[in-house]
């Protein structure tokens, strides 16, 4: 379990961009909208089983190394530092969006054009990569919450992602090198030393990655449950949010599939009441029979935009629910 020890506004948008193909230079936008699971609307980075769907990038970076606007292909330019960052810190932006941070971005030859030796002098401000854990729309002028790290943890070292994505793979199937490559957030030129890395990890790893030509009859796993998870995995009961975020409700009825109507109406106006003390324009979270809920207010669902990993909500208590809220864990 990890605990969360801050929720703090630590900054707020300055800018937006979104790059819609790599014929194109990032555009910059005035409104941005963020996809649960997916990425940003019309973002050539949008994948759902990506760790790289959005850049978050400090203007001072931009200030300190008199860097062109757009410089570092950022889509969420920000007014402090992302060096600081850390990942599995989910942060919040404006009132709906969460991002659940994956890990530092890698500085690569490109920034050279703009800046000889660039690549070398950047360091850690490249900027941070995130997940959309939560969509809506995002501002410039929205305001970010660091949440704390609620979420698991990615190796800014890409050996060490891969060797975490082999850890998931199923002792049934075996992974290729591009769908590796996809799911440890790294370009698939690195595919031609995954035969090396792999054997380094030992025998029990490079069995599990095969080329595309491989004869092997297992299955190909495609990596769709890795990013299948709820913050109640992994927030720990001494996660500490403020009061009145941190909530009980106290029903047995919960443990059971069915509730009556009166049960039901009871339940909800529990849950609108305590709502209802804090700000409700802010992500808030409920424990509901020993389970922790999050609940976002007027959070939208797109039908078929949305990525076949959508959160459902709970299933016990969505009858009860607030009319505008939707319970995100399970």
């Amino acid at each position: 379990m990890l605990t969360s020890r801050c929720n703090v506004d630590i900054g707020h948008v300055k800018a937006l961009a979104v790059r819609r193909s790599r014929q194109e230079s990032p555009s910059t936008v005035a409104v941005a909208q963020a996809i649960t699971g997916l990425g940003l609307s019309e973002d050539m980075h949008s994948d759902p089983l990506s760790l790289r769907q959005i850049l978050l990038v400090g203007e001072g970076a931009y200030k300190d190394l008199g860097l062109p606007p757009l410089a570092l292909r950022e889509n969420i330019l920000l007014d402090f530092d992302t060096a600081n960052l850390s990942s599995g810190t989910v942060l919040r932006i404006g009132q709906d969006v969460l991002l659940w941070l994956t890990f530092q971005c890698e500085a690569c030859g490109h920034l050279n054009s703009h800046h000889d030796g660039l690549s070398k002098v950047i360091g850690t401000r490249r900027g941070m990569l995130a997940r959309v854990i939560n969509g809506g729309l995002i501002r410039a002028g929205d305001a970010v919450r660091d949440l704390g790290q609620l979420l698991p943890k990615w190796s800014d070292d890409w050996r060490e992602r891969v060797r975490m994505v082999l850890d998931a793979v199923p002792s049934t199937d075996v992974i290729e090198y591009k769908q590796l490559a996809r799911l440890a957030g790294v370009p698939s030129s690195y595919c031609r030393v995954f035969p090396r890395v792999t054997r380094e990890f030992g025998k029990s790893y490079s069995n599990k990655a095969v080329s595309v030509q491989s004869k092997t009859p297992k299955s190909r796993w495609q990596g769709a449950s890795l990013f299948d998870l709820s913050l109640s995995d992994y927030v720990s009961a001494e996660t500490s949010l403020p009061a009145h975020n941190l909530m009980n409700v106290n029903s047995s009825s919960l443990c059971g599939k069915s509730m009556t109507t009166v049960a039901q109406n009871n339940l909800k106006e529990q849950i609108v009441s305590m709502l209802s003390q804090g700000d409700t324009k802010q992500t808030q979270v409920l424990q509901l029979a020993g389970t922790k809920v999050l609940f976002t207010k007027g959070r939208m669902f797109k039908g078929d935009a949305m990525p076949e990993s959508e959160p459902k909500p709970y299933p016990e208590i969505a009858c009860t629910l607030p009319d505008d809220y939707d319970s995100w864990l399970s």
